[in-house]
């Protein structure tokens, strides 16, 4: 093998793997270490890249296949994993680093995968370590947010199981562009599979129930990779969808309302990463080289200056031990660096002229205008609105520049977190001054003036409507320390009682299997129907302190519910190639 077929996804991987092997003392550089490699990995690269696995004599599979857009996302995964690799040098343990590795090199491996089976299989990769890294806090709400997490997950993995068998059994196991095929059935379980990791409504809300309660850096990699790698793979499936358009367009405007209503800054972030994706689907379902162009420059840029914010909520978290807006105030004096890098980021997501979000989303719109859409158009100028409102000018005034109701003790954030965020917001500015850099990166390398009079018409439009209103109703802006939910509210409420009915259905089968035919089924009951008796071997004192007595959702359930789904979506599946 040479040098440029290295693997960049699978030398995360290892790393991974040897960080949850070596004592802690070796985790620290380690981890930076894998980021580093797999970078270098990545340049050594080039278009002609291929790392074929023969599994049998008639199945080989592509870990490595390279085209434009996949080198795209790859470019910006390995850049960013070594800027979070520096945030969170002081703020894991061994096992997150570990798994964060893992994460972070399956959804490289993803954007790589030049067939189904290896997609599907560093896709299912992904979830799972993407459910410890929210379980990683060890505390009662992230484990109940990583329940509902995998339970998601695992609804939308089963639907893109049977949707890559099917395709699989008709096409073969390649890649392929399914938007001209709406009426199979592997178009719609695929876009149902992929667009629960994409968050396009109804499946949006576990973005904002999950990704909070994560630990601190773990916000940050979840902010970076899943939602991105589900971008890379509608561009791949589905560009040219038009009815992504309309979608994309509904999601932006949608989660920049709701990120209005929020008082928690990382929350309100979340509901922010759901609007930024909704421009990007809107851009890859017109289809065309400007419209690719602009979803993928749109996923670069929004993994800088969105990976800064979620790392800037995280130091005032870190120091203040709160992201409450309610609780904040007067911290530009006392965290200059995070108020400026804040400030320069929320002015990018928002598209400032000079920064990172206006060349990304100058290719957005034309491609809107350039297809016709002018309604999806607007209402992304109007989501534009909502992230000045709520981004921007919400957060900066009250968390940096406004007073506060109560004494805030600050703890000065750790060097390596300054340092990313600086890294972070450098790159931001950089591309908003040097368009033309992140241009020539792109699959159809289109260029188009950022500064040209329409595009600065439509960002004066968006000052005038946000800037205007927030000043004249500040007593309206004012944050209320409230949870505000959408289709969270499925999974918080209905699907707690439909786990719980197919779980006692599940334990009457299993029960009279039991009883009829095997005692091995006892394991189900016992060992895995209430699993944190494991945590009192824990090595780790956080796990082994800790109580679930009062945990009224046993994973037992949830694993068995999981693993019945997979089932019927199998059997489903064969029912479906058969016919």
């Amino acid at each position: 093998m040479s040098w440029n077929n290295l693997h960049p996804g699978l030398v995360m991987i290892f790393f991974g793997i040897i960080i949850l092997a070596l004592p802690e003392k070796c985790r620290k550089y380690l981890t930076l270490a894998g980021s580093v490699c797999a970078f270098c990995a990545f340049w050594m690269m080039d278009s002609h890249s291929t790392l074929p696995y023969k599994v049998t004599d008639n199945l080989t599979l592509q870990l490595i296949d390279t085209n434009g857009v996949s080198m795209v996302f790859l470019m910006v995964f390995v850049t960013i994993g070594v800027i979070n690799a520096i945030y969170a040098m002081d703020l894991q343990d061994k096992w997150e680093a570990g798994i964060t590795c893992i994460y972070a090199g399956s959804n490289m491996a993803i954007v790589l995968a030049g067939d189904l089976l290896s997609f599907i299989v560093f896709w299912e990769i992904s979830a799972f370590a993407s459910t410890y890294i929210i379980y990683a806090r060890h505390c009662r709400r992230s484990s109940r947010a990583a329940f509902r997490y995998v339970l998601v997950h695992a609804f939308g993995g089963n639907m893109l199981l049977a949707g890559i068998l099917v395709q699989i059994f008709h096409n073969g196991i390649g890649l392929a562009n399914l938007s001209g095929n709406m009426h199979g059935a592997a178009f719609w379980l695929i876009l149902i599979g992929v667009g629960v990791n994409a968050a396009i409504p109804p499946f949006n809300g576990w973005i904002a129930d999950a990704y909070p309660e994560a630990t601190i850096p773990g916000t940050v990699y979840l902010g970076s990779y899943t939602t991105k790698a589900a971008i890379y793979a509608l561009i791949t499936f589905f560009s040219g969808t038009h009815m992504l358009i309309y979608i994309g367009a509904f999601m932006a405007i949608f989660a920049a309302c709701m990120a209005l209503l929020e008082n928690d800054i990382r929350r309100l972030l979340s509901y922010h990463i759901v609007s930024q994706l909704g421009m990007m689907v809107a851009s890859l379902g017109v289809g065309s080289e400007i419209g690719v162009d602009g979803a993928s420059a749109h996923a670069v840029t929004n993994i800088f200056f969105k990976g800064v914010l979620l790392m800037c909520a995280g130091s005032i978290m870190k120091a203040t031990g709160t992201c409450k807006i309610t609780e904040l105030g007067g911290l530009r004096k006392k965290m200059p660096i995070t108020a400026f890098c804040f400030l320069i980021s929320s002015m990018a997501i928002a598209g400032f002229p000079f920064l990172s979000g206006f060349a990304s989303k100058a290719l957005i719109m034309e491609s809107l205008h350039e297809y016709g859409e002018s309604f999806p158009a607007i209402m992304i100028t109007i989501a534009g609105v909502g992230t000045l409102l709520s981004i921007t000018l919400k957060i900066n005034y009250f968390v940096f520049f406004g007073k506060c109701d109560r004494q805030v003790k600050v703890q000065n954030a750790t060097n390596s977190m300054t340092t990313a965020v600086v890294i972070g917001t450098i790159m931001s500015i950089v591309i908003g001054m040097e368009p033309d850099l992140l241009y020539q990166q792109l699959t159809y390398k289109t260029m188009v003036d950022p500064f040209a009079i329409p595009h600065i018409m439509e960002y004066v439009a968006i000052i005038a409507g946000g800037a205007i209103p927030f000043f004249f109703m500040l007593s309206i802006m004012k944050p209320h320390d409230e949870i505000s939910m959408d289709f969270d509210w499925f999974y918080r409420r209905p699907l707690v009682k439909i786990v719980e009915a197919l779980s006692k259905g599940l334990y009457r089968v299993f029960g009279w299997f039991d009883c009829h035919v095997l005692h091995g089924v006892q394991f189900f009951g016992t060992g895995l129907g209430n699993p944190y008796l494991w945590t009192e071997k824990s090595g780790n004192l956080k796990i082994k302190s800790m109580s679930f007595e009062n945990e009224d959702r046993l994973i037992g359930d949830v694993i068995q519910v999981i693993v019945t789904l997979f089932a019927v979506m199998l059997l489903i599946s064969i029912y479906v190639i058969k016919m």
